[in-house]
């Protein structure tokens, strides 16, 4: 069995934050597990601006990780199957093989994740061509692929509002379905509905998707027919807590980011990674 004193499960913002601070806090057994080849989570996929100094996610990713401790022990490409009471938790990966780790401290830095189609009452059959808008963002901005037009985005979030304007960009027609009765994302996001002819339709939401093989239109709930050969469901985010929920709240277990609660802002996420891994340090040293 492997044995650290902090683990952190999660190298996105959170986490990377998580694991400077703890280790200028005087920590020198720290293991940082993330599912991706490379830290920095879902900023890597950000092409936008607007965190930090105007910064895009892998700018800002990339000043976050200046100076980041060498003695921090990274493992990537690594899934946590689950996180016990005695404190273990098992870890699997290719280069890992399935191991069992003790530790003294666990930071969740999981963030959150996106609501599917599946949780919503849509009907219709289940065609290609439905995905959750942050993986068309992680397929547009790191892969190059972008989805087949016309697109419906399903949501007018601040992800929802981002996604459409890169469509958009790219010549893309885009139509934005929203059941509330305005738009939802910070107003710097909403200035792609001015900057680009992208139709918005508030006060309803879509109630079913056509198509056999591949998505052909979708059909909101005050009976409008949108032909399209792409949905995005922008549905919202749930916090990633799964892997903690029937332990309670132990003294040596800290959420925070995304996994605590969804954030509009990196900077609190940043910030409350930074506090965790104080926490954690400070839990050790005055454990008996």
């Amino acid at each position: 069995m492997e044995n650290c004193d902090i683990l952190i499960i999660g190298a996105g913002a959170t986490g990377i934050a998580a694991a400077k601070s703890a280790w200028e806090s005087g920590c020198r057994n720290i293991l940082l597990v993330d599912r991706k080849q490379k830290m920095g989570g879902v900023l890597l996929q950000c092409a936008h601006h607007g965190f930090g100094k105007d910064l895009d996610g892998p700018e800002y990713t990339a000043k976050l990780l200046e100076n980041f401790p060498e003695g921090v022990k990274f493992l990537p490409e690594v899934t946590v199957l689950s996180v016990n009471p005695d404190k273990t938790a098992v870890l699997s990966g290719k280069l890992i093989g399935k191991v069992e780790v003790s530790f003294h401290q666990l930071i969740l830095a999981t963030g959150c994740r996106e609501i599917p189609m599946g949780a919503l009452p849509i009907g219709g059959t289940r065609p290609e061509g439905v995905y959750t808008a942050g993986y068309a963002q992680e397929l547009l901005n790191l892969h190059g692929i972008a989805p087949e037009g016309p697109v419906v985005i399903l949501g007018s979030g601040d992800l929802g509002l981002v996604m459409a304007k890169h469509l958009a960009d790219r010549k893309i027609p885009v139509t934005m379905v929203e059941q509330r009765e305005t738009c939802g994302g910070m107003a710097k996001n909403q200035r792609c509905l001015k900057e680009f002819p992208i139709e918005l339709l508030c006060g309803t939401t879509i109630s079913e998707v056509l198509g056999e093989k591949k998505l052909e239109a979708v059909r909101t709930a005050d009976s409008r027919y949108i032909p399209c050969k792409t949905l995005l469901i922008a549905a919202g985010l749930r916090p990633e807590q799964q892997l903690v929920r029937n332990l309670g709240n132990p003294t040596w277990l800290h959420i925070c980011g995304n996994a605590s609660k969804v954030h509009p802002m990196v900077e609190a996420v940043v910030s409350e990674g930074k506090q965790a891994g104080i926490l954690a340090v400070k839990n050790i040293e005055a454990a008996p």
